[in-house]
């Protein structure tokens, strides 16, 4: 069964893993004692928040959500995943603290600020990973077009505000980085 949801998904996926790759990057320039682009990063948690926290993970609730209560297997996975998504969303918002109070000139010690952005970027890796290896198939071979259907009507309908969408204003270093990315 081929769904409209899922292909987004998937999309949605790749694009975040582009990101987490580019955090990485970040992090490594960080690490080093360089400055990285603090308004990128900060950027790139606003749309972990505005777009994966609200629109991606609540999607993904739905079809783990239906599968639990058509007691698919693997029951322990879809509950481990949906309560990752309430840690992924508490995780990116300490490191945005992080960065806040870096950008505020707070005293931190780096190591902390790098130790919260390593977390949310290994974590998030681990749990798309999770979710592509196990959800994902159990969910294409257990769900129905009408299953679909109802996951489709229920979630929210918000265009990626950087990837589908561009909001260049909201969105002006990241995506001026990924027009420079495209053109590489």
């Amino acid at each position: 069964m081929h769904s409209a949801i899922m292909t987004r998904l998937a999309q949605d996926h790749a694009r975040l893993t582009k990101l987490l790759n580019l955090f990485d990057e970040l992090l490594n320039r960080f690490h080093d004692g360089a400055e990285p682009d603090y308004d990128l990063m900060h950027e790139m948690l606003e749309y972990m928040d505005s777009y994966a926290d609200r629109v991606h993970h609540p999607t993904e609730d739905l079809i783990f959500q239906r599968l639990l209560d058509q007691g698919a297997g693997q029951r322990d996975v879809f509950e481990v995943l949906m309560r990752q998504h309430a840690g992924l969303t508490l995780i990116s918002k300490r490191f945005r603290q992080s960065l806040d109070g870096i950008m505020h000139e707070e005293v931190l010690l780096r190591e902390n600020v790098e130790a919260d952005g390593r977390e949310l970027v290994s974590t998030m890796r681990a749990h798309l990973a999770l979710e592509d290896a196990e959800a994902f198939p159990i969910a294409m071979k257990c769900l129905t077009a009408e299953d679909w259907k109802a996951v489709e009507e229920a979630a929210p309908a918000v265009e990626d505000p950087v990837f589908a969408t561009p909001d260049p204003v909201r969105f002006r270093a990241l995506y001026r980085y990924l027009s420079e990315q495209a053109h590489n």
